[in-house]
């Protein structure tokens, strides 16, 4: 501490703020263009619908919150006749009517605006009003374009450019367009033609009355060659159009060409799921129908040869007996190709509808199950074991999804088992899960076809001389069965030495 006697430190000086320089205005008009070419940013990647993209485009162009262009036009490429063909128009057809345009035009926009501001005002956490800031912004940006497009459009400009078809290719026939055109690839970007060119060229009569005077024009190019012509005017404007404009159109066409191809990857995506929809529709209907043929005629042909085989036409010698056998045999077995075929129909036709899921005992199902089995099971001289340790805890599912699992899960462990060999089914608790495990001791499977085993129709061994029979799809239907009831299955098999199929299911 200092003496009182003692003078204090002096205090430093704070230096004053710096007063802000004023913006000049090249700066306010590069800071709006900015904000503009946000906005247009934002428009054209808020749809992914072709018809609404060029409404978003011709709404940009001539926007006075986009482009500020007086008219604008687009065509679209057809690949079939090689030509661009006139789709929309927008614009005015007088200074009065422009000029009524664009107030219009603020006052809708003005009105979304309002929208936006009125969420400041609501009574909620600083996070959900800014999610719904965004959302109502990016709802706004996308809707003022869409209804400035379609509350202005004028029936006649729009008639207009749907009657013209100007050609891009040169060709020994004459066409309209073709050497304006042609000059026009030329240009690396977007060019602006004066009115005394216009007036020159092979345009047709009906699109140089739509936009008689300077225009700028540009081809929009994707990964797929051309696909839209652009075209604006500046028609009721006192700025002439300048080099600035084809920058700035550059800039737009080249967004919108990413646009374009983010529309056409949706559309070409929407298009072949739906055909795809439809072949997979197809092919369930075609397999419920065949195997529907099939199955009336097998009936019939099992039933006369039982009739056959109970002497009740007349007494068989044995050998006449040894082929009824085999006839009613094989019978039986293409009649179980052909119900499976028309389960996997059936599910496949089922994805949609949600099966009634409620406590089932496995134990009791796999007794009711196995009776289906034992023709099988005897004829390879197979010994299926049930491994029980009570309490096994019931499951969600339901009966008959549960049984047609096990059968498939056992008939497949009998038919790929070594003679003689054995199947061990066991359950075990784990927690909120009950796992059914059906173990084999036969050819197991090589570690490159697990994954594919559960598609319809495949074959580990595809040849015609493969030594066991079956169409591929027991697995299959065992997996969509347990799609469809929210089971899961586990395999582990190893080549030589058999294969564990496990499915689990919650506890009840």
């Amino acid at each position: 501490m200092k003496p009182p006697s003692e003078k204090p430190d002096p205090v430093p000086a704070v230096p004053a703020p710096r007063p802000r320089r004023p913006r000049t205005g090249k700066l306010d008009r590069l800071v709006g263009r900015l904000v503009t070419l946000n906005r247009l940013h934002a428009a054209l990647r808020s749809t992914l619908d072709l018809e609404h993209l060029h409404s978003i485009i011709l709404a940009s162009l001539i926007s006075r919150s986009g482009l500020s262009y007086s008219r604008a036009a687009v065509a679209v490429f057809d690949e079939a006749s090689q030509s661009f063909r006139g789709r929309a128009a927008l614009g005015a057809r007088s200074r009065a009517e422009d000029e009524r345009f664009h107030q219009e035009a603020d006052a809708e926009e003005e009105a979304l605006a309002g929208v936006v501001r009125d969420l400041e005002g609501m009574d909620s956490s600083g996070e959900e009003k800014a999610l719904l800031r965004r959302s109502m912004q990016d709802l706004s940006q996308h809707s003022f374009w869409i209804t400035l497009s379609e509350k202005f459009s004028l029936p006649e400009l729009n008639q207009v450019i749907r009657g013209v078809e100007l050609f891009i290719e040169s060709g020994d026939e004459p066409g309209e367009g073709r050497r304006f055109l042609a000059d026009l690839q030329e240009a690396p970007g977007a060019r602006l033609y004066r009115r005394a060119e216009l007036a020159a060229s092979d345009l047709p009569p009906n699109l140089l009355e739509l936009l008689p005077g300077d225009t700028v024009w540009s081809i929009v190019r994707t990964n797929r060659g051309p696909r839209l012509l652009v075209v604006a005017d500046r028609a009721f404007q006192r700025a002439p159009l300048g080099e600035l404009d084809l920058l700035q159109m550059d800039w737009f066409c080249g967004q919108v060409a990413l646009a374009l191809e983010n529309a056409e990857m949706f559309r070409d995506l929407d298009e072949t799921y739906q055909s795809m929809r439809a072949l997979d529709q197809l092919k369930s209907n075609f397999l419920a129908t065949i195997s529907h043929e099939l199955r009336t005629p097998l009936t019939a042909i099992g039933g006369y040869a039982q009739l056959l085989l109970g002497g009740k036409i007349g007494k068989l010698t044995p050998a006449q007996r040894e082929i009824m056998e085999r006839i009613l045999a094989h019978g039986d077995l293409l009649t179980g190709k052909v119900n499976d075929i028309l389960e996997i129909a059936e599910l496949e036709s089922s994805r949609t509808r949600s099966p009634q899921i409620q406590p089932v005992d496995p134990l009791s199902v796999l007794m009711n199950t196995m009776p289906r089995l034992e023709k099988r099971r005897a004829h390879k001289d197979i010994a299926i074991e049930p491994v029980v340790s009570p309490p096994i805890p019931e499951i969600l599912t339901t009966p008959i999804s549960l049984e047609r699992i096990l059968f498939h899960l056992l008939d497949n462990a009998i038919k790929f088992g070594r003679q003689g060999g054995r199947v061990r089914i066991s359950f075990e608790r784990e927690r909120t899960d009950l796992r059914i495990a059906i173990a084999d001791d036969g050819i197991g499977i090589a570690p490159a076809q697990l994954e594919p085993i559960f598609e319809a129709f495949y074959q580990g061994d595809s040849r015609l001389t493969r030594h066991y029979e079956g169409l591929g799809i027991g697995l299959a239907i065992v997996k969509k069965q347990l799609d469809l009831t929210g089971g899961r299955i586990q395999v582990v098999s190893e080549v030589g030495r058999g294969t564990t199929f496990t499915i689990i299911y919650p506890v009840a």
